[in-house]
């Protein structure tokens, strides 16, 4: 079905103010015939007539008259809607961010894709290879990074506001048979793989005080180096679930006797807590709808922190 055309309206009120097609033609410099057969079209489209014709010119039946009122409506919607457009300024520029793997892989791709969407002048640079929080937080102090995704909430000359959070898990090898109800017990004869970062001595220790009692077999920097050896049968580690995917085959993650949360904060240098092209990137990070669409999210591994 056919539409309303802007262009059939915009001339229906230059034949009406300029009463007839020659004047009306010669004001939006076409041709008479166009306006002519513009108008037969819409009054088909409306099933009425629009226009009186005469040799001295043309004037609105009752029914033009009412359509053009509303016709001026319509065009002054779209100068609001221009004027509007021109009076919001761009956005555009680069951002750097730093954040780690799982993050890139898992939380931030709804929120990249709608951001380019909406402001695609705007450009990011990711470093996902920190192994380390700390690499994070020193790439947003040094100023080598613009956003930081961190556990570490409280930095000097460091603006940040809570994210999300995801559970710490144990990781064992498929093959190895647990008895229900789980104790830290049945692990004994399995050698501890500890990811080798300074972040997970305390979360090592709270597990510890829940009955750990394995001692450091194997260390890893890697989280899929880590995965990767549970996958293998080699031990059993304790990790934060985004870091554990994708689960390998041969890999079962359950829950932690008590749990314990992983909390992440976006950080930014206090001088650029301000800057909008910042402030617009971490507004689309932190759109919980946008979170919500992640398959993450939908299987229950993350919780909003704010």
């Amino acid at each position: 079905m056919s539409k309303i055309k802007l262009n059939q309206l915009e001339m229906l009120i230059a034949v009406v103010e300029n009463k007839g097609f020659s004047a009306a033609a010669a004001v939006l410099g076409c041709t008479q015939s166009r306006i002519s057969h513009a108008i037969v079209e819409l009054e088909k489209h409306l099933n009425t007539r629009l226009l009186h014709r005469s040799r001295t010119g043309c004037v609105p039946t009752p029914a033009g008259a009412r359509i053009v009122k509303d016709a001026h409506k319509v065009m002054r919607l779209l100068d609001n809607i221009e004027q509007i457009a021109a009076e919001t300024p761009q956005i555009a520029g680069r951002i750097r961010v730093a954040c780690f793997r799982s993050a890139t892989a898992y939380i931030l791709p709804p929120c990249l894709e709608a951001l380019s969407k909406s402001w695609p002048d705007i450009h990011l640079d990711i470093d996902d290879t920190a192994t380390e929080y700390h690499h994070i937080d020193e790439a947003v102090t040094s100023g080598r990074a613009d956003i930081g995704l961190t556990i570490h909430g409280q930095l000097p000359d460091i603006h940040s506001v809570p994210y999300v959070s995801d559970a710490y898990v144990l990781l064992v090898p498929k093959t190895f048979r647990l008895k229900s109800p789980f104790s830290w017990e049945q692990l004994e004869n399995l050698s501890f793989i500890q990811p080798n970062a300074n972040t997970q001595t305390e979360i090592i220790e709270r597990c510890r005080e829940m009955g750990l009692r394995n001692e450091v077999r194997h260390k890893l920097a890697s989280d899929s180096g880590i995965v990767g050896w549970v996958n293998q049968g080699i031990g059993f580690s304790i990790m934060p679930w985004l870091s554990v995917l994708p689960v390998p085959e041969n890999v079962r993650v359950l829950e932690l006797p008590q749990p314990l949360q992983r909390h992440l904060f976006i950080i930014t240098r206090m001088d650029n807590r301000h800057d909008r092209i910042i402030s617009t990137f971490i507004n689309f990070l932190r759109d919980k709808a946008l979170i919500r669409t992640t398959g993450v999210w939908r299987s229950g591994m993350l919780t909003f922190d704010y």
